[in-house]
């Protein structure tokens, strides 16, 4: 296994409890050069909560429903970069985080299994003063089975598998994922000096929003849309995981009813097609 994950960032996910999972993966592919140490992944079943909420506006839900719609497709399951605007607030003692708006970073031709962030736009919404959190965010999509095949999830062990709970690809986090939020975390510190907070966010097929946190490799088990109480939005808990949300391929229909499992209904609001529903279609068309 390739060691490319920088010493200071592989120490960090160790440091925070994921020595064991990391080293066990390594050893039992360290003399395979197929794979790197950022390929290993993470499942959202093990890693720890943030006690933070998550609130997102109707248009930052109305955009999670169109991207797990459109990547739960094989033939449409890339990682799709965008970044999620918000604020932080104290609420009864509690820290709640508050997404109000989605910016789509599509510049470099889109992957299935990589994804690149516009240095200069990070920059850009960095200097946006109406926030103060921006999360770095990407989707994991529902890959071809040729790739599912070759990934490091599907090769290894199956006591590491359950010891673990690592799930197929696309349903993890990796630890080219952690790497990312902390390059980005930095450049944020040298820019913002501590004024604004860095989260991760990833919007996997089966529809978990997994958020970490900026202080710490953990993420949020408690997110709802703003005034829907009515709307349960999935982490990778296994308790939630039990009462997955589908979602139609065959119609592009977010929705459909299935005789197993609950459903979220289709907004009004996505019936109109917004200025960064344009730039994702746009950004999407030229690259392909």
């Amino acid at each position: 296994m390739k060691r490319d994950v920088p010493p200071q960032v592989l120490n960090k996910i160790m440091d925070e409890g994921y020595e064991n999972l990391i080293l066990d993966l390594f050893m039992e592919k360290e003399e395979n050069d197929d794979y790197e140490i950022s390929d290993i992944p993470m499942s959202p079943r093990i890693m720890k909560s943030s006690n933070e909420q998550v609130i997102m506006t109707q248009k930052v839900y109305d955009a999670y429903l169109r991207l797990v719609n459109r990547v739960s497709n094989p033939e449409t399951a890339e990682e799709i970069p965008f970044f999620l605007l918000g604020n932080c607030k104290e609420v009864n003692g509690k820290r709640v985080v508050e997404y109000e708006d989605i910016i789509y970073d599509i510049k470099d031709g889109l992957s299935e299994t990589r994804v690149s962030t516009d240095d200069d736009k990070f920059r850009q919404v960095l200097n946006d003063d109406r926030y103060n959190i921006i999360s770095i965010g990407h989707t994991h999509g529902n890959v071809r089975e040729e790739i599912k095949k070759k990934s490091l999830a599907a090769n290894l062990p199956q006591d590491l598998i359950d010891m673990y709970r690592i799930r197929t690809t696309g349903l993890n986090i990796s630890i080219s994922d952690i790497w990312q939020h902390e390059y980005y975390k930095q450049i944020a510190e040298q820019i913002a000096q501590g004024s604004k907070r860095i989260y991760q966010t990833v919007i996997m097929y089966n529809g978990d929003f997994i958020t970490i946190s900026s202080n710490a490799i953990a993420k949020s088990n408690d997110i709802k849309v703003q005034n829907r109480g009515d709307i349960v939005i999935p982490s990778g808990t296994e308790k939630q995981n039990q009462e997955q949300l589908q979602y139609s391929i065959l119609e592009q229909q977010i929705g459909k009813t299935t005789a197993d499992t609950p459903t979220i209904k289709k907004s009004e609001a996505q019936n109109q097609v917004t200025r960064d529903e344009q730039e994702l279609e746009q950004g999407i068309t030229k690259e392909n």
